[in-house]
């Protein structure tokens, strides 16, 4: 495992792991730090330049095995930066854990999707956002594991009417939730649930349209993701030349 130098801490003051490779994607985890990398100032982490940034990745790709230590680099400059751009504003109130006393617990609640109340609204892609970062986020504020469950929780509907029924598929008989899960000593095992079931809910409350924060972040994130993310000046650009021709 790959760790980017200096230290990052979650919402409780513990220490974060801060990069996790995948096998396709260098989009598996992040710390959550803010901090920009040496050198750079925040000012200068922007999307176009997070955007060449993962142009270079796949280009140093087609050679992985001439230049390992500029892959390094890469990777690890693309995570600062994202973390620098990507940082979801949850607004969590930083709670004071008391100190361990006794054995570690685990525990879990559910929260229910209002589906119901609001049938046509995408809220497993607003809880997990793209690749998942922004549930990770969350997880690394909250100190808690965020899964989807139950009916309409997986991306293959197909797959989900062959799974439903089978042992450890129980949940897809269940409305649709997200179950948190926490482990820690029992007295603040609790604080830590109840931090992240308050933030979940929040989350379960429909923006208006047009003043979504938050999915805004997590269309231009995604963009970035599938590279078609366009600079806003070279949209213009585009738009003034295209208006020009048909003069």
């Amino acid at each position: 495992m790959d760790t980017p130098s200096g230290k990052a801490y979650n919402h409780f003051g513990e220490p974060l792991v801060e990069l996790r490779k995948g096998t396709e994607h260098i989009w598996i985890e992040s710390s959550g730090s803010s901090s920009a990398p040496e050198g750079i100032p925040a000012s200068e982490c922007t999307m176009e330049y997070l955007a060449d940034l993962i142009k270079e990745k796949r280009q140093l790709e087609i050679f992985p095995q001439f230049f390992p230590h500029i892959d390094r680099l890469v990777n690890e400059e693309i995570i600062r930066v994202h973390a620098e751009l990507f940082q979801y504003n949850f607004s969590v109130e930083k709670t004071s854990l008391p100190e361990p006393e006794g054995e570690p617990i685990t525990v879990q609640e559910k929260v229910y999707v209002p589906c119901k109340e609001h049938p046509d609204y995408n809220f497993v892609g607003r809880l997990l956002g793209p690749r998942g970062m922004t549930a990770k986020q969350l997880e690394h504020e909250t100190g808690c594991k965020i899964m989807v469950r139950g009916r309409g929780s997986m991306r293959d509907r197909h797959s989900e009417e062959l799974k439903r029924g089978k042992p450890n598929w129980e949940h897809l008989d269940d409305d649709l939730h997200v179950l948190l899960q926490c482990e820690d000593t029992p007295n603040r095992v609790y604080l830590k649930l109840k931090t992240g079931v308050e933030q979940i809910k929040k989350l379960l409350v429909p923006a208006r349209q047009g003043s979504d924060d938050l999915k805004r972040k997590q269309l231009m994130e995604l963009a970035i993701f599938n590279g078609t993310y366009r600079p806003v000046k070279q949209q213009m650009r585009k738009s003034q030349l295209t208006f020009f021709l048909l003069l």
